[in-house]
């Protein structure tokens, strides 16, 4: 495009205005500046469009401080109150005279709460102890080093292969200290109500319980391995998962079932597990089924288990806090 050379018109110089002379180079410049301009500007936009925008820091406002400054206050609460409950338990303990003939392990007991108030008083106690495990570790991850290792020390327990210490409040070298049960030297627990040896009524030695077997079942939904405890009497043979209750009577009806209807299905169901700092409360159900159906007048009962755990890290030791409540077996 050619822009001629133009001249101001007469009728504005008339009236004193200056004249205003335009030409093509200066146009043309003009354009060539305002596009460049545009240019610049398109290309701004652009890489302003594409170039990641910086992460903002998270913003917290007053109220949610303020939130969490009291649920911080509240959990620490009921962790002094836990160990508070636990330190009475202890102190007001003592133990059991079971002697020493095939191994029957020791019971925690109360000899100075005498009257049933005095005993509700206690089982009210233990079981406030449950309630603020529960309350406080509901949602706990599970399949942990650590479960896994409280795991271990519940089979082992119940498949009559060794046995928790119970809990203390002082932190003993094993075989040292004697006094009170809530102080003083490590001993290990009962057996469970399947396990152990009883005394044998012909003679001075000790006879296995009639209860034992030499494969013992679990079904341990919460987990999807274990540690195995190792015997040379006792085999373990644990189901896990969701589906582990139900893959444990397929393979027994493939396996016995079938062949002999009426044989019973007897294994250990673990579960509920719930952690709680270094407390833990630990259900363990002792079914027995025909068909895939429980026996309730054969069932072998059941136990929950209050347990605490003393140390940290891989030398870290679950032990027998309290035995919340047992039935059957």
């Amino acid at each position: 495009m050619v822009i001629p050379f133009r001249r101001s018109r007469p009728e504005l110089r008339a009236h004193g205005a200056p004249a205003v002379f335009t030409s093509s180079r200066a146009v043309v410049s003009a354009l060539v500046c305002t596009m460049a301009l545009g240019s610049l500007s398109a290309s701004a936009q652009s890489q302003s469009a594409t170039r990641p925008a910086a992460a903002r820091p998270a913003v917290v406002s007053d109220t949610e401080r303020v939130e969490r400054a009291l649920l911080a206050a509240e959990e620490a609460e009921r962790y002094a109150r836990l160990n508070r409950w636990r330190a009475t338990y202890l102190a007001k303990s003592a133990w059991a005279d079971l002697g020493t003939r095939c191994n029957p392990g020791n019971l925690r007991m109360f000899p100075r709460d005498t009257t049933p108030q005095q005993r509700d008083s206690i089982q009210a106690l233990v079981e406030q102890m449950e309630f603020a495990v529960l309350s406080g570790g509901v949602g706990t991850k599970l399949n942990t080093p650590d479960t896994q290792r409280l795991l271990r020390v519940i089979v082992g327990w119940e498949a009559g292969i060794d046995r928790p210490n119970w809990d203390v409040l002082d932190e003993p070298a094993r075989g040292a200290g004697t006094g009170a049960a809530g102080r003083g030297l490590l001993r290990p627990a009962i057996a469970t109500g399947l396990t152990g040896e009883v005394p044998d009524p012909q003679g001075p030695g000790c006879l296995p319980s009639p209860m034992q077997t030499d494969t013992v079942l679990f079904v341990i939904p919460g987990f999807t391995t274990m540690e195995f405890p190792k015997s040379p009497k006792t085999r373990v043979k644990a189901y896990f998962g969701p589906q582990g209750q139900l893959h444990a009577r397929d393979e027994f009806h493939r396996t016995v079932g079938q062949a002999t209807p009426e044989a019973d299905l007897n294994y250990m169901l673990i579960g509920p597990m719930v952690v709680y700092n270094d407390y833990a409360v630990v259900g363990v159900r002792r079914p027995v089924e025909q068909g895939g159906v429980v026996i309730d007048r054969e069932s072998r009962g059941g136990a929950v288990y209050l347990m605490r755990r003393a140390g940290t890290g891989a030398s870290a030791e679950w032990r027998l806090l309290a035995i919340v409540r047992s039935w059957g077996g």
